[in-house]
């Protein structure tokens, strides 16, 4: 006697980025438990598509342009009851180890792992749609209110004529390094500051990107990109002096992807 194959999970996947789309898609399929029935490229892409398609399960990156994966998150539990299960992705350990504290339902880093996407998928068809997802909803609302709060207008502690001023994150045009420690630069103006680079990129968040060992950049400050050796880039940035700053090789495809680039 033949048993039945168990039911899928559905599952709608939403990333700015295609490649990792098509990543996520690839690897959830080969698991046999999930079937991929739309994808969205934006926030607002994905709002639609939930309420078109009805997915089991929402696969949310959590940088997103415009309505990012936690704006997202809030809408759907406001707008659709019951709400589907949540999985956030995210290249960034703080956000996931929020998201598994609460059961949202899991979380997935950056770069994917097939291990960890197989144990996602597993979890996934353990708890379905139903009453639980009730449970997972209020730990996820906990979570979105804990996130909105964390994320007030950031400013940087910056030193100018021997006072320390606190200068909102976006005013930094990009960050760098040299000889006598680290500085911030604006439009016209440039700051020392009191920490690392490497510090300094994790406390300006996702929308800054070190793209060289001495160099963070606010990506949304790129003004041009000049092509150049070995398939990478000279940026030149939107300060007054449209300072040209050179992309590692290594971290060129992380820019591209990060700028929607199919250069």
């Amino acid at each position: 006697m033949r048993t039945s194959q168990p039911v899928k999970i559905t599952a709608l996947l939403a990333d700015d980025e295609e490649p990792a789309r098509r990543e996520l898609r690839f690897l959830l399929e080969e698991t046999e438990r999930v079937e991929v029935v739309g994808e969205a490229a934006s926030g607002e892409a994905a709002l639609e598509l939930a309420h078109k398609l009805g997915p089991d399960a929402l696969f949310l990156d959590v940088q997103m342009p415009g309505l990012d994966g936690f704006a997202v998150a809030e809408r759907v539990l406001a707008e659709i009851a019951p709400p589907p299960l949540f999985v956030f992705a995210t290249a960034y350990d703080a956000y996931a180890l929020k998201a598994f504290e609460v059961s949202a339902v899991d979380y997935l880093l950056k770069p994917f792992q097939a291990e960890r996407v197989a144990q996602t998928a597993e979890r996934l068809m353990e708890r379905r749609r139903g009453a639980e997802s009730q449970v997972l909803a209020a730990g996820l609302r906990q979570l979105l209110e804990q996130v909105r709060q964390e994320r007030a207008p950031l400013r940087i502690p910056v030193e100018k004529n021997g006072r320390i001023v606190l200068l909102p994150a976006r005013d930094v045009v990009f960050a760098a390094c040299r000889e006598g420690g680290t500085y911030v630069k604006t439009a016209a103006e440039e700051f020392p500051v009191r920490t690392t680079l490497g510090e300094l990129q994790e406390r300006l968040g996702y929308r800054f990107l070190r793209v060289h060992k001495g160099y963070v950049v606010n990506l949304d400050r790129i003004a041009e990109l000049i092509p150049w050796f070995h398939g990478t880039y000279l940026l030149v940035m939107a300060d007054c002096e449209r300072t040209e700053i050179p992309v590692s090789r290594r971290l060129a495809q992380t820019l591209r992807e990060k700028l929607g680039l199919t250069l």
